[in-house]
């Protein structure tokens, strides 16, 4: 069976939920959002399952969707990360569990759609995963499946070289960077009838709060600090650049996504 397979020093404690759900609340993640809810396109009435559902910014957004005879169910492992969605806003046709994905009890057939966004990265085994996940989609349902590939993920700074290392000491932070460019083949391999493939890119030129880019640099730096024993000086020397690359009108951001939507 599937386990989670999070390098030991990266862990979803009450910092790293409070820095993820900051970068939930990012332009860039808003407009991602919305455009993975037009790929996915809930329907008034549906039931809808959202794996992984982290502080539950996603299923209260889908939940307007479904309206007042449709329904969410939210699931997530992370205590911190379920802590912060009920106590965030909420709506009727919400409801949250913490129940790990390998370890999930619901019926076949249960759901119109179910939603799994950056969920297959912590697990050691994702392909029966995927098999479970379709299994509870009816058979006029989709699987709409969010993947990073963390290997892409780019700054532009002065130095080529210390980026270069950053982006490859992080790739690995949640166990497996290639994530992304594996999702399509585990789909076939888990028996999907049907795959749908979208690649998202994430890009700005604003290194500030409210871009993607700005706080994930920090989500790194934490990273690098505690769990790659990076000397601090060097971390810092990173920050400054990236700063500087702002200042100067040389800063880009760069990371891609790939989406499959999934029929059984």
């Amino acid at each position: 069976s599937a386990t989670t397979a999070a390098p030991q020093g990266f862990s979803f404690d009450e910092k790293t939920a409070q820095q993820l759900s900051m970068i939930y609340m990012t332009e860039d993640i808003r407009a991602m959002q919305r455009q993975y809810r037009a790929w996915f396109d809930p329907k008034p009435g549906e039931r809808i399952l959202d794996v992984g559902c982290g502080t539950g910014v996603n299923s209260l957004a889908i939940a307007k969707l479904v309206g007042p005879s449709g329904k969410v169910t939210g699931i997530d492992n992370s205590e911190p990360m379920l802590n912060l969605a009920v106590a965030g806003a909420s709506a009727d046709n919400v409801e949250y569990r913490k129940l790990a994905v390998e370890r999930m009890d619901f019926p076949e057939d249960s759901f119109d759609g179910v939603v799994c966004t950056q969920v297959l990265g912590y697990l050691s085994d994702p392909i029966p995963v995927i098999r479970s996940l379709l299994r509870v989609v009816k058979p006029t349902g989709r699987l709409f499946i969010a993947e990073t590939d963390w290997d892409t993920l780019a700054y532009s700074i002065a130095d080529k070289e210390l980026q270069r290392k950053v982006t490859m000491a992080f790739a690995d932070h949640h166990g497996d960077g290639w994530v992304g460019r594996r999702l399509y083949n585990w789909c076939e391999q888990a028996g999907a009838r049907e795959i749908e493939l979208h690649p998202y890119v994430i890009h700005n030129t604003e290194y500030s709060a409210r871009r993607y880019g700005g706080p994930l640099s920090y989500v790194i730096r934490d990273y690098l600090l505690r769990t790659k024993k990076w000397p601090e000086a060097e971390v810092k020397r990173w920050l400054q650049l990236l700063s500087e690359a702002f200042d100067d009108r040389t800063y880009f951001f760069l990371l891609t996504r790939l989406v499959c939507i999934l029929r059984k």
